[in-house]
C-alpha cells in the first residue's frame, strides 16, 4: 500500500475507536467490512481521487457504503481480535489517564509549594514544573476525549474544529510533543549548568528558561494542529483526520519530520547530555569525598547534592521517555517502509503503542514522587498533616 499505509491506518483507527458498540462482538459486520476493505490495496484508487476533488471523496465514500453493504456477510476473526483489542485498550487508555491525572496533580502542587518556599529559586525548578504540567494536561485530555467517545454526529464549523482538535487526537499529541520539547530543553539546561558551569553563569538568562516553556507548548500545537486542521475532513458527519494530503510525498515528508523532531534528535540530544553529565558529575562526587568539611561548606555540599540529585530524577524520566516512545516511532518506520503487514497486525501494534505514550506522561510523576527530594518531602508533610486531622477529628468525636 505503499506511502497510504498512514492515512489509510488512521482512518481504520477512527472507523474502528469511534463507531464501536459498548461490545466489540456487538459491532456490526458492515463496520468490520469496511475497516478491511479501506485497509485494502481496492481503496488507494479512492483516496487518490479523494485528494484532488472533494466532490471525488463523497462518490468515494458512497462506493465504500455500496461495496460494505453488498458485503456485509463477510467475517474475519482477526478482525474480531482487532476489535477485542481496541474495546480493552480505550478502558486501559482511560484508566492510565485518571491515575495520571491524579498523580500529575499532587506532583504539580508539591513542586509549586516547594519552588514557592525555595530562597533560591532555580531555572529548573520552572522548566520541571512545566514538564509536569504538561504531562498533567495530556491526561486530561486523555480522559476526557476516551471517555466521551467519538461518535457524535459533527457538521459545521464548530464540529470541523472539534473533529481537528479533539478527535484527531491532535490536542492529546501536541501536550505529548510540547513534553518532548519541554525535555529536550530542560536537558539542556541541565547540560550547560553541569558541563560549563562558567559559561551558564554568564550567558544563561532567566528569560530564556520562560522563552523555552512558552516555546514547548507553541511549537507542539502548531506544529500537530496545523497538520490536522490542513488534513482532516468530515464526510457524513464522521471526522476522518489527517486524511487529505496534497501529495504522498507531503504525507511522507512530514511523518518523517515527526519522527526526527520528537524522537531521534531528541534521544540524542538526551543521550550525548546526559552522558557528559555524569561523567562531570561522577569527577565533582569523587573531589568532594576526598575533601574534608573544612575545605567545602556545608552549602556547596548541599548544593553538589541537590544538582545530582535532580540530574538523576531527570535521566530516569528521559529513559522512561526512551523505552516508552521507542516502540511507536519503531512501528510507524516500519509500515512507512513496509507494504506486506496485515491489517489486524498493523491495528494491533498501534494499540500497544499508542499506549505506551500515554503511559510515559502517567509514569512520570511517581518518579518525581519517589526519586526528586523536593516532592518526597512535600508529599511526606502532606500525607503526615492529612493523618494529622483524620486523628484530631476521630479523638473530637470519640
Amino acid at each position: 500500500m505503499d506511502g497510504h499505509l498512514i492515512m489509510l491506518f488512521r482512518t481504520t483507527a477512527i472507523l474502528i475507536t469511534r463507531n464501536c458498540c459498548s461490545c466489540p462482538c456487538c459491532c456490526s459486520s458492515s463496520l468490520v467490512i469496511s475497516v478491511y476493505f479501506v485497509m485494502s490495496g481496492q481503496f488507494e484508487d479512492m483516496t487518490a481521487e479523494h485528494s484532488t476533488d472533494i466532490q471525488t471523496t463523497s462518490n468515494s465514500t458512497q462506493k465504500i457504503s455500496d461495496y460494505t453493504t453488498s458485503k456485509a456477510t463477510f467475517f474475519d476473526p482477526a478482525w474480531q481480535i482487532a476489535l477485542t483489542v481496541e474495546f480493552y485498550f480505550q478502558y486501559a487508555v482511560i484508566a492510565i489517564g485518571i491515575s495520571g491525572m491524579a498523580a500529575n496533580a499532587l506532583v504539580l502542587y508539591a513542586l509549586i509549594a516547594e519552588n514557592a518556599q525555595n530562597t533560591k529559586k532555580r531555572a529548573i525548578n520552572l522548566l520541571i514544573i512545566n514538564q509536569n504540567l504538561l504531562d498533567f494536561s495530556s491526561c486530561v485530555l486523555v480522559v476526557v476525549i476516551y471517555s466521551i467517545g467519538y461518535g457524535v454526529y459533527l457538521t459545521g464549523t464548530l464540529g470541523y474544529i472539534i473533529c481537528a482538535v479533539f478527535f484527531s487526537d491532535g490536542a492529546i499529541y501536541s501536550t505529548l510533543n510540547a513534553s518532548v520539547i519541554n525535555l529536550t530543553a530542560l536537558t539542556i539546561e541541565r547540560y550547560l549548568k553541569v558541563v560549563h558551569p562558567f559559561w551558564s553563569k554568564k550567558y544563561l538568562k532567566r528569560w530564556m528558561i520562560h522563552a523555552a516553556m512558552v516555546f514547548a507548548w507553541i511549537g507542539g500545537f502548531v506544529f500537530d494542529l496545523s497538520a490536522a486542521f490542513t488534513t482532516t475532513i468530515i464526510v457524513n458527519g464522521k471526522c476522518l483526520s489527517f486524511y487529505v494530503w496534497q501529495s504522498p510525498a507531503a504525507k511522507m515528508a512530514y511523518m518523517t519530520l515527526v519522527k526526527v523532531l520528537f524522537f531521534f534528535l531528541p534521544l540524542v540530544i538526551l543521550v550525548y547530555c546526559y552522558g557528559r553529565i555524569v561523567i562531570v558529575m561522577r569527577r565533582q562526587m569523587r573531589v568532594m569525598a576526598g575533601h574534608s568539611a573544612v575545605q567545602m561548606s556545608a552549602s556547596q555540599i548541599q548544593s553538589k547534592k541537590l544538582k545530582w540529585n535532580i540530574t538523576k530524577t531527570m535521566i530516569i524520566v528521559s529513559v522512561t521517555f526512551i523505552v516508552c516512545w521507542f516502540p511507536g516511532s519503531i512501528y510507524f518506520l516500519i509500515i512507512d517502509i513496509s507494504s506486506e503487514m496485515q491489517p489486524d497486525s498493523l491495528f494491533v501494534g498501534y494499540s500497544f503503542t499508542v499506549f505506551m505514550m500515554y503511559l510515559n506522561v502517567s509514569v512520570n510523576p511517581f518518579i518525581y514522587a519517589l526519586k526528586h527530594d523536593g516532592v518526597k518531602q512535600r508529599l511526606a508533610r502532606l500525607i503526615i498533616c492529612h493523618k494529622g486531622v483524620t486523628v484530631g477529628n476521630d479523638s473530637g468525636t470519640a
